[in-house]
């Protein structure tokens, strides 16, 4: 465990570091399908210490593909996007990663819609609006041992 309380472990209970670390990171897939916010994201996450991000997807279809391949710590999610919408990506996700947990980021925040992310499986809701370092923290007290 970091100082930051962020915990990354492979499938054999290894943890995992980035040649040249000496800190364990929490992996992030970040999904939205504009590549601005994706790339806003990425450079959120990659400007604090203990995150780094392992890639990027356009839609719900994509992440499913990219997380079977990449194995984030945490998946960040749009909740609307052609294709495959957050919440449809959420349950599926949930299905295959249920150890896995998932953020999902909306500009229409409003609580049908995080009642409906959170029976989807969706650990915790986050309103683009709220600012980056909402998200940080949100995304450090998600990863958080209990």
């Amino acid at each position: 465990m970091t100082k930051w309380g962020l915990v990354d472990f492979t499938a054999d209970s290894t943890p995992r570091c980035l040649p040249g670390q000496q800190e364990i990171l929490a992996s992030i897939l970040i999904v939205d399908d504009h590549p601005a916010i994706r790339r806003a994201l990425r450079s959120a996450f990659e400007r604090q210490p203990g995150f780094t991000v392992c890639g990027e997807a356009e839609d719900g279809f994509d992440a499913i593909g990219k997380a079977k391949n990449l194995r984030p710590d945490l998946i960040v999610l749009d909740l609307r996007m052609p294709v495959m919408d957050g919440l449809q990506a959420a349950r599926e996700l949930k299905r295959l990663f249920p150890q896995i947990p998932l953020m999902m980021l909306t500009c229409y925040h409003s609580s049908a819609a995080e009642k409906e992310a959170l029976a989807s499986g969706v650990t915790a809701v986050f309103s683009k609006p709220d600012g980056m370092q909402n998200l940080i923290w949100q995304a450090r007290a998600v990863l958080k041992p209990s």
